[in-house]
């Protein structure tokens, strides 16, 4: 029996409620404590491995990142027949000098689940569920494996981790907050940018310099990389606000592609890492030319396809209505207003119209009412700008412009210049590229082409930290942990590398393949250690001699993310809408939640765009979404190398308090009604495929049918609508840990 079946099983958490949704609480009371689903996640937290390792098992010397990438020769180990690829045999050499043993493979129905959530972030099919486990053939899982990573939906998993790191959001933050209509535009080209396995080193110089590369649209899009960081707009002193904005730039290229704190840097040398204040300016230098833009930028083929047109034909209308309704107003007060003035009618034009309306006495409060709200209904409404042929991006200045110079700032004030710094590399990387080393000398002096040099050194294979990095986000998302845990910082302060020879031995084979990730993905998910249980026979022993598991002598237990979780929801309801692309969708909110502010207006969209995934939805940084904020969604003013996992009350809310989970338990509960049909037995029997990916145990099968039999017996189901016992059931099994948590 599987650990999250003893789970399962076990002492139910006792969860507080919040406001009432017209669900009776001994009714749910009585579901949980038959079939026992809700398990205390703190029993699962319990063992996962903590955010960073202690200094003295820090195996790497502090300058390891900045060294060429070595070639190491796979390891020769003693438990040779347990060995299913390199990989293994970096893991199990470190196993055996402590004396571990790994823990015995994971059940076939939760490595289906493990690998579908980690490829696609949404839960296999019933029917995939029996497609794998009937097919006998050794290929059956390596088969999974090359579908999941063909899917759509592995780019639209995998464009959500990056997008992360590179802290993705569709407004400017601080005060006003206002967006950047067509930024979702860098959202969908990550997305293709994964689906077409485009190699990486080309992604990372179509974000750094795709407006330098003669990419098209694509390149344009892609800087938009430069545009997703906070902007403090109001700021009231230029120098200030521009320097601020270098400054995070800067810092947000060392931690998302260098894995480097360079930020610390700023006001003085870098206390841990050789990483002088100098050469952050330099960094800068390549980067004080750029001027943020709107440049035309046409669209893609694949980007107006599906409902694109649709949606961008009926904004546009809506648009158009506002714009002539106030129109139509000016138009029947204007000769008042005219009169007023003493001017002819059309010698009164918008501005001055305007200006006169709310001040002219013979205008009555209810017209002045009128012209306000028609006014501020063409202000707030955006729709329509987020379909122009447009790119939020960079560019360069014109040839007549001044170029900036960039001095080293003295503790890092703008007042206080140093000396003049041309751009250049970090110093501690000794190995630059020739091509590199030949045109950084010719960029100083001219108004572009200063980002390609940089983008061509970050990812150039002589540069060790890029591969380095990526490779261990890699790692990091499959396995729970990166081998240096700290995603964001190799350097002396972060957590160092727990097998640095198996590191170097995949960005080798990561620079060799092309820089091609899906090649990478296949090796990581077809090794022994991915498949491993999250149960060891020896849990003690273990944990004693690697509490952290960081020799992964077991499986880690995960949590799906917010994200994750909301789709994963409105899969197994039946409401999932899987249109790709375009504008995001804005969720409904709580009705507690304010929904107008001075600078802004949440509508929500409607309920089919609703029901798309978490991926689309319009990300504001003052206004988060509270199901992902409640479980432990990015902060998206900085770049994040990993998702918390905490344990808080508001995620008893979201999940069974909300309208939400109580809605989509109502789909869930008519699609099992639907497709299982109306006998109890059959019905328990589907949602656990649905919810879980297998059948229930004989004890659950019984309380479950037991309840829906007692209960239903009580209750007069309206129609062909489904009972409350059966909602009721549903709304538990999406409080499941085992739908929470990946085995």
């Amino acid at each position: 029996m599987s650990q999250c079946t003893t789970m399962l099983e076990s002492k139910p958490l006792q969860r507080p409620r919040g406001p009432s949704v017209g669900i009776p609480p001994t009714r749910v009371a009585w579901v949980v404590i038959a079939l026992g689903l809700l398990a205390s996640p703190l029993e699962l937290l319990a063992e996962n491995p903590s955010e960073t390792a202690e200094v003295e098992r820090r195996t790497i010397a502090s300058d390891w990142a900045f060294r060429p990438i070595a070639s190491p020769a796979v390891p020769k180990v003693k438990q040779a027949g347990i060995m299913w690829s390199p990989i293994d045999a970096f893991i199990l050499a470190e196993q055996d000098k402590r004396g571990i043993e790994p823990a015995p493979l994971v059940s076939r129905h939760a490595l289906l689940r493990r690998v579908t959530f980690d490829v696609t972030g949404l839960p296999p099919t019933p029917e995939e569920v029996e497609a794998f486990l009937t097919d006998n053939s050794p290929q059956a899982y390596e088969k999974v494996v090359d579908r999941l990573l063909a899917s759509h939906g592995y780019g639209e998993r995998w464009a959500r981790h990056w997008l992360d790191v590179v802290r993705y959001a569709e407004t400017d933050g601080f005060a006003i907050d206002e967006e950047r209509p067509t930024l979702w535009r860098y959202r969908d080209y990550v997305v293709r940018a994964f689906n077409q396995d485009r190699p990486f080193d080309r992604f990372i110089c179509e974000q750094l310099a795709g407006d330098e590369m003669d990419a098209g649209s694509e390149g344009i899009v892609a800087t938009g990389f430069y545009r997703l960081g906070p902007w403090e707009a109001d700021n009231m002193v230029p120098e200030n606000k521009r320097q601020d904005y270098l400054n995070e730039i800067t810092d947000a290229i060392g931690s998302a592609f260098l894995g480097l704190t360079v930020g610390c840097a700023r006001c003085h040398d870098h206390k841990y890492d050789p990483i002088p204040t100098n050469d952050f300016y330099k960094l800068q230098a390549f980067l004080t030319s750029l001027k943020r833009t709107q440049p035309t930028a046409e669209f893609l083929e694949v980007e107006t396809i599906g409902e694109f047109q649709v949606r961008k034909a009926k904004a546009e209308q809506e648009a158009t209505r506002r714009r002539e309704d106030l129109a139509r107003f000016r138009s029947t007060m204007r000769p008042k207003i005219a009169a007023s003035l003493g001017m002819a009618v059309y010698e009164v034009d918008d501005k001055e119209f305007d200006e006169a309306i709310v001040k002219e006495p013979s205008v009555s409060a209810e017209e002045k009412k009128q012209f306000e709200e028609l006014k501020k209904a063409v202000a707030e409404f955006k729709e329509s700008a987020r379909y122009d042929a447009v790119a939020c991006a960079v560019s360069n200045p014109g040839q007549d412009e001044p170029i900036p110079a960039t001095h080293v700032l003295i503790g890092g004030s703008v007042t206080s210049p140093g000396p003049r710094v041309a751009p250049g590399f970090l110093s501690a990387v000794q190995s630059v590229n020739a091509e590199c080393s030949a045109e950084l000398a010719q960029v100083d002096s001219a108004p572009s082409g200063r980002r390609k040099v940089l983008a061509q050194w970050i990812a150039s294979p002589e540069n060790p930290l890029t591969p380095r990095v990526l490779v261990n986000r890699l790692w990091q998302y499959h396995f729970g942990a990166g081998i240096v845990a700290t995603a964001n910082d190799f350097g002396k302060n972060g957590s160092g590398a727990s097998h640095p020879e198996l590191l170097d031995y995949l960005a080798k084979r990561f620079i060799e393949s092309g820089w091609q990730l899906k090649p990478l993905h296949r090796l990581l998910l077809l090794s022994r250690t991915y498949q491993l249980s999250t149960q060891h026979p020896q849990t003690d022993a273990c944990a004693e001699l690697d509490p952290d598991n960081r020799l992964l002598w077991r499986a880690n237990f995960r949590r799906l993310e917010g994200e994750v979780l909301r789709d994963a929801m409105l899969a197994v309801s039946g409401r999932l809408h899987l249109t790709h692309g375009g504008p995001g969708f804005f969720e409904e909110l709580p009705a507690e939640m304010g929904r107008e502010f001075p600078f802004f207006k949440w509508d929500p969209s409607e309920e089919n765009q609703r029901a798309r995934r978490s991926l689309y939805s319009f990300q504001r940084r003052n206004m988060v979404v509270p199901m992902l904020e409640s479980f432990d969604a990015a902060d998206m003013s900085t770049s994040c190398a990993r998702r918390g996992t905490s344990v808080t009350t508001p995620q008893v809310f979201a999940l069974f308090n909300s309208k939400f989970a109580h809605e989509t338990s109502q789909h869930f509960a008519r699609r099992v009604q639907r497709q299982a049909g109306s006998l109890p037995r059959s019905q328990v029997e589907f949602i656990f495929r649905l919810a879980f990916g297998r059948s229930p145990t004989a004890s659950e099968l019984e309380a479950g049918t037991c309840y829906l039999e007692k209960q239903s017996s009580a209750e007069s189901a309206a129609g062909d609508e489904p009972s409350k016992a059966l909602a009721d059931l549903c709304l538990v099994a999406l409080n499941a840990n085992e739908f929470l948590y990946l085995e």
